[in-house]
């Protein structure tokens, strides 16, 4: 279920400057719930409520979904991807020693 307010935050983020409709607004929420899943899979689990990279990551997925270009967002967000991972694994590893 997508908050109330990450579903206003992503709106502003993609310049959605009207009141959504409700099919629209079942469209959004989707196309986020369907990020969080795919970021989550590759990152483990992720904080999307509260500002940062995971939350960055997300909004971005939102907009190159919404463009029909998630293929693009992968290949465009891999470094970024995959810097978070290592922090991720370094930090959880820190918390074993």
């Amino acid at each position: 279920m997508i908050s109330n307010e990450l579903l206003k935050e992503a709106q502003i983020f993609l310049d959605i400057t009207w009141e959504l409709d409700a099919g629209e607004r079942e469209k959004l929420s989707g196309i986020l719930e369907r990020g969080m899943a795919a970021l989550a899979g590759r990152l483990g689990p992720c904080d999307f409520e509260t500002d940062g990279e995971e939350k960055d990551l997300l909004l971005n997925y939102a907009m190159y979904a919404r463009a029909g270009a998630v293929d693009e967002f992968w290949r465009n967000y891999r470094d970024s991807i995959i810097s978070l991972q290592i922090h991720k694994w370094a930090m959880k590893a820190g918390e074993g020693s």
